[in-house]
């Protein structure tokens, strides 16, 4: 095979070809669909794969001959990645080094997912703490739900609810006596109603719903009027304004709190892990300062290009810390990500770093206005413009 194939193409076939060996074999009984050199691939294997596809591609592989042409992209596959076994590219430094850094991304996410995340637990201390510290986020308005007769005359209200306190189904007297159509069917039964609002196609505005709030669940109203007629109102269910119960937003927080407490516990297995490998870390190396403050820095003010500039700033920042320079280099990194790079995220944190380090610097105020308005137009000044410390 010629060499003219590419990593990413021989890395497709592999782990494509990989996998399939799962459903490859001539010692199971299911129907074989294709055979390229000693491998078969079956049937119930190429469903299998069909099924794994994103919505949109088995969209495109839909009915018998989609099903055909993808059998043909697993041949396809097959044939090259033989090919290419034969002309021993699985030797190749590239594809095994590729193959390596494959490996060891996945052994690593194995471990994260099973020995980080897996293991995370927000303990009910935290919870708690949290339910009580934004109490505001758990508020919920008062609701009510219903079943209401309508009838025309205050008469017919008493007579509703005479047969309704003898003992007949609220539900059954609804549909015999309501003139609400909407709700007649089902028994005069209304959707849930929230405090402050009203049930207009009922006839019912906010007040006539707190009028009935008035009354526990259960219980039967007096007749009472509305702009449509005269209704007799049972309180199926009623909540009252207020907090919410803890356990009725637990699973919320634990949502709220679990990444951060993962971060938490993936930093604190980390520096395990370094303590029992006993890991050093010279970083002395990349501080042996060849070149001055000064120099760092005018270099970065002549020099055009923002990724070398951002990178002159950084040396200067890394290698002299308290220097002159260092808060305007610290600023000017965030200001080419994200006036030049439009790389907000990395401008948030360079900005964020810089009020850390130096809170005291004259530049605190822009570093603001950029935390503030990065991304928009027309910004309020150019580097030239950055005040020197």
């Amino acid at each position: 095979m010629s060499r003219s194939f590419t990593i990413a193409a021989l890395m497709l076939v592999v782990l494509a070809a990989g996998i399939w060996c799962l459903g490859c074999g001539s010692g199971s009984d299911d129907e074989i669909v294709a055979r390229v050199g000693r491998t078969n691939i079956t049937k119930s294997y190429l469903m299998q794969k069909m099924a794994e596809l994103p919505p949109f591609a088995q969209q495109q592989f839909a009915g018998p001959e989609g099903t055909i042409a993808f059998l043909h992209r697993l041949v396809d596959e097959e044939v090259l990645y033989q090919a290419a076994l034969k002309a021993g590219h699985d030797q190749d430094p590239e594809v095994v080094r590729a193959l390596d850094a494959v490996k060891r991304r996945a052994v690593i996410q194995a471990f994260y997912a099973e020995g980080v995340e897996a293991t995370t637990v927000v303990p009910d201390e935290n919870v708690e703490a949290y339910y009580e510290e934004h109490g505001e986020q758990f508020q919920r308005r008062g609701r009510v739900k219903f079943r209401h007769i309508l009838v025309p005359t205050r008469a017919a209200a008493d007579a509703a609810r005479s047969r309704v306190l003898g003992g007949e189904d609220f539900a059954s007297v609804a549909r015999e006596v309501s003139t609400d159509s909407a709700t007649k069917s089902a028994g005069g039964l209304m959707a849930s109603v929230t405090q402050g609002d009203g049930a207009p196609d009922a006839g019912m505005d906010a007040a006539f719903i707190e009028r009935i709030r008035e009354w526990k669940a259960g219980e039967v109203t007096d007749p009472l009027r509305s702009e449509r007629g005269w209704h007799v109102v049972r309180i199926e269910e009623k909540v009252d304004d207020g907090l919410k119960p803890l356990e009725e937003v637990r699973e919320q927080i634990v949502k709220s709190l679990l990444p951060e407490k993962t971060r938490e516990h993936y930093e604190e297995i980390l520096a395990d892990l370094k303590e029992s490998y006993g890991v050093r870390v010279n970083e002395d190396v990349f501080r042996a300062k060849p070149r001055s403050e000064e120099e760092l820095f005018t270099l970065a003010q002549e020099t055009e290009d923002p990724l070398t500039r951002l990178n002159y700033y950084s040396e200067l920042v890394f290698n002299y810390p308290d220097g002159e320079h260092a808060a305007e280099a610290q600023f000017m990194i965030g200001f080419i990500h994200a006036e030049e790079l439009s790389n907000y995220e990395a401008a948030r944190n360079a900005f964020t770093r810089m009020k850390t380090l130096y809170p005291d610097s004259a530049l605190v105020p822009s570093a603001d206005w950029m935390l503030e308005h990065m991304g928009e137009e027309n910004p309020p000044f150019e580097e030239g413009d950055v005040i020197s410390q």
